[in-house]
């Protein structure tokens, strides 16, 4: 930290001790410079009184911190007293009033600054015109000429604060929105995760538990529990390459490709899965099939996968009917199936409905779940498709 910055946050600490250095330090070159040799030859003030007037106009710089109007009024005094006795002009007796103003137009709005320093020059003016006719018009102007610099020097100087605090403030609040943003992104992120977990490992486990019971009851009949059997190792085989894939897409870095994500190509496969594990599902496919963004393609795959995996486990043996209509500009997904209202009750805290939800939304869809009739429960899902005219385009 060098001098400057010391300096400063000393005067925020201790104002009046700072500027009673500030007014010393005043005094004592002011009373020095009066003594000086002036303009033409004319010689400088030396008499005690004009230095005893000189020096209590910088006394008033104690309280410009404090009290800034109470200094302005008392440098502004001395400044016409000094005139008023001596009758001359001599720019040194303006110092106090010029340090003054430069601290009024630092703490100040510009407004009120520019006021108080016409004020002054018009003051300073008419003392000229008064009391010293016999002044040059260089001298004049040289009187108002200094507390015009301080003045100026106090205004540059407050914008310069301004304008270190508005990028400080605009660091603040950046630093802010990146901390607020990470943990939004890290907060989707484990979101994400969790609903691929859940989906993942829920649905291969629903249907490795329907698998092994199917499997327990045809334990006298071998080609049936062979096919069981069967079944349940690609079950498992194709969670662990699933839950491989997350893990993988867990531990690679955000620059690196990711493997791919299961869309509404693998449909079939899902569906081909469930009539393997014993799920009776009806599938219908009306309009112009088309591709979707990854996006919302993983979305209806992974809402097939989740209701299907539902139907399993709160309606086994129940058949599931799954409609997909391709409309112009959207994709709809039905699945019904009957459910006993108690059944879904005993099952309903989980987080399989909250996840097809916050999917669909992320995805620019919306999502209905509801009971119709009392038993009958339909997942209806809309989705965003781009239309055929864009797709012909590509």
């Amino acid at each position: 930290m060098d001098v400057v910055e010391r300096w400063v946050q000393l005067s925020y600490r201790r104002p009046v001790l700072t500027a009673s250095v500030v007014a010393v330090l005043v005094a004592v070159c002011a009373v020095i410079a009066v003594r000086f040799e002036q303009r033409g030859g004319r010689p400088g003030d030396t008499s005690t009184i004009a230095a005893l007037i000189v020096a209590s106009s910088a006394a008033g710089l104690t309280v410009k911190r404090t009290h800034p109007w109470w200094a302005f009024a008392i440098t502004t005094a001395g400044t016409v007293g000094y005139i008023a006795y001596s009758g001359q002009f001599n720019a040194a007796a303006t110092l106090p009033l010029s340090v003054c103003l430069c601290t009024l137009a630092s703490r100040f709005e510009a407004r009120t600054t520019m006021a108080a320093t016409a004020a002054v020059c018009v003051a300073l003016t008419c003392a000229g015109v008064v009391l010293g006719p016999q002044w040059l018009l260089v001298e004049r102007i040289g009187l108002i000429g200094w507390p015009l610099l301080g003045a100026c020097i106090g205004g540059v100087t407050r914008a310069r604060n301004r304008y270190v605090t508005a990028v400080e403030t605009r660091a603040q609040v950046s630093a802010a929105l990146y901390d607020s943003e990470a943990e939004r992104r890290v907060t989707e992120e484990r979101l994400r995760i969790s609903r691929d977990i859940h989906d993942v490992v829920a649905h291969h486990l629903t249907a490795l538990n329907l698998q092994i019971g199917t499997a327990r009851h045809v334990l006298d009949r071998p080609e049936l529990a062979a096919q069981a059997l069967a079944g349940m190792h690609e079950n498992s085989e194709a969670a662990l390459r699933e839950i491989k894939g997350l893990v993988g897409m867990l531990r690679a870095d955000n620059d690196e490709p990711r493997g791919p994500v299961p869309g509404l190509g693998d449909v079939a496969a899902l569906v081909d899965a469930a009539l393997a594990s014993g799920l009776d599902v009806g599938t219908h496919v009306w309009g112009s099939v088309r591709p979707a963004t990854p996006d919302v393609e993983l979305a209806a795959y992974r809402v097939i996968q989740e209701a299907l995996t539902n139907a399993a486990k709160h309606a086994p043996g129940q058949p599931v009917t799954l409609t997909m209509t391709y409309r112009l500009s959207t994709l709809t997904i039905e699945l019904e199936n009957r459910i006993a209202a108690a059944r879904r009750r005993e099952g309903g805290g989980g987080f399989g409905l909250a996840g097809m939800r916050e999917r669909v939304r992320a995805a620019g869809g919306r999502l209905d779940a509801d009971d119709i009739d009392g038993d009958l429960f339909v997942v209806s899902v809309e989705l965003p498709l781009p239309s055929l005219h864009e797709v012909r385009s590509r």
